[in-house]
């Protein structure tokens, strides 16, 4: 045994997790320990990169000093950045990525490529983008084999957010004779272009979704290209939208539209995390969540709802907020489905129904499709009803009736506080334990009555 090799193995392993795990990198694949020890470096400077000296592909960076204003280096150590990520961290189970929440401005002043795992799947992405900067543009795409070019949005993985896209001109000298693109889109996110960007080309049609020119674009900034305003430019799919939350709820959100957030999956990285409970978020990114469910993902059939999940056995609400209805399933149109429930707690229960427009109101036993028909667990769940500190007003509250099956097992007090001209209708013959003094606020209460459930 070679004791002292075996230290220096276990030290650099120390000295890597180190600099990785306190970094702003997300990188959920496995990893050789020969690309650990032998082939990671850092500059002066703190950018982090991968280099083999016998293959000399150019360097692949992965980690950056800045995280909030980086601006990707053409070369490190003298070595040409070839590669954002790197394809030798993937193991071909297609889900490999690096992320980059941290980044706010990104600058690209070069053709670099995002490394891409075994299904040639980006594995980078930067979500929280607010301005991506081009400096010569032309020269950042000097490889592209497109007909049409595109100025991006994003580098690596594509996501929902939108940025402010820049485009800058330097004195940087190169040559226009590989350029292949005849027809340039420029998106309304392209909010600034600097004279000269596009000088030198010839024979190339720029189209924009612009009338006209907007503030923050130059004189001259077309060069000698014709320019079509008003064209429509389609850039944002399904997939664009997709984005998942630190804790793995998955969901959908459209900048262009802005409607708000629709979860749709609950990723098992989150049973993983939080074991069987989930709190749906009244807010992802500041965005109001409007829906549970997504409407962009109709035709599926009803054994793939999108939110069926026998994993669940605790599920919060804390607001308001609709269940995605597919109106061709006989019998079942929702698709959103907890059907293991064990808890189901409302917080506010008033505010988490302030815009139904029923006299009758009933706390309800399940979200979305009822579950009973298919649960692995007899009857109901135990219902909770508690009480923040969260203000809202009852102006717009039109129940007159709220109904209390026996599954509510806990009422904390205030729950109700604020009603007025509603009664409370419940199965119970008394008030039972775990429910507390005063939780039926100023509401007269009607007890033991024979409640009839679906």
């Amino acid at each position: 045994m070679d004791l002292g090799r075996d230290i220096l193995i276990i030290l650099l392993a120390i000295i890597f997790t180190f600099i990785f795990f306190n970094c702003d990198v997300k990188l959920n694949c496995n990893t050789d320990s020969k690309y650990l020890t032998d082939m990671i470096f850092t500059t002066s400077d703190g950018f982090v990169y991968y280099y083999d000296e016998e293959k000399d592909e150019g360097a692949a960076l992965f980690d950056f000093p800045n995280y909030e204003n980086v601006i990707i280096p053409e070369y490190v150590d003298g070595h040409k950045v070839t590669q954002i990520g790197h394809i030798e961290y993937d193991t071909g189970s297609g889900d490999c990525l690096i992320t980059y929440k941290s980044v706010t401005n990104l600058t690209i002043q070069h053709d670099v490529k995002i490394g891409k795992n075994l299904n040639d799947e980006d594995i980078v992405k930067f979500s929280s983008l607010e301005t991506l900067t081009f400096i010569d543009f032309l020269y950042c795409n000097s490889s592209s084999t497109e007909e049409e070019l595109i100025v991006p949005h994003y580098i690596g993985r594509k996501n929902g957010n939108v940025p402010d896209v820049i485009l800058k001109k330097s004195d940087r000298d190169y040559t226009l004779e590989e350029f292949q693109p005849k027809v340039i889109l420029i998106p309304e996110y392209v909010t600034e272009i600097e004279k000269g960007v596009f000088d030198g080309l010839t024979d190339v049609v720029i189209k924009t979704s612009y009338e006209s020119i907007p503030d923050g674009w130059e004189e001259g900034w077309n060069g000698e290209c014709e320019v079509i305003w008003g064209e429509e430019i389609e850039y944002l799919s399904f997939e664009d939208c997709i984005a998942y939350t630190e804790d793995n709820l998955q969901y959908y959100y459209n900048s262009l539209v802005d409607e708000g957030v629709y979860i749709y999956g609950i990723l098992i990285g989150y049973h993983d995390r939080y074991g069987k409970k989930v709190i749906i978020p009244e807010y992802i990114n500041g965005k109001k969540v409007v829906e549970l469910g997504n409407r962009y993902l109709e035709g599926r059939e009803a054994e793939t709802s999108l939110l069926y999940t026998s994993l669940i056995e605790e599920l919060t609400i804390q607001h308001e907020f609709n269940i995605y209805t597919n109106n061709s399933l006989n019998d079942r149109d929702d698709y959103v489905c907890f059907p293991c429930l064990k808890n189901l707690i409302f917080i506010d229960f008033l505010y988490c129904n302030s815009t139904k427009e029923t006299n009758e109101l009933i706390v309800p036993a399940y979200i979305g499709y009822d579950p009973k028909n298919k649960s692995k667990f007899e009857g109901y769940p135990d219902v909770i009803l508690k009480k923040s500190d969260r203000e809202y007003s009852l102006a717009e509250f039109k129940p007159k009736v709220i109904i209390i099956p026996e599954y509510v097992t806990i009422i904390e007090k205030g729950v109700f506080d604020g009603l007025e001209d509603v009664v409370i209708k419940t199965s119970y013959e008394s008030i039972p334990e775990g429910w507390e003094e005063g939780w039926n606020g100023d509401c007269e209460v009607i007890w033991g009555v024979d409640l009839e459930l679906e």
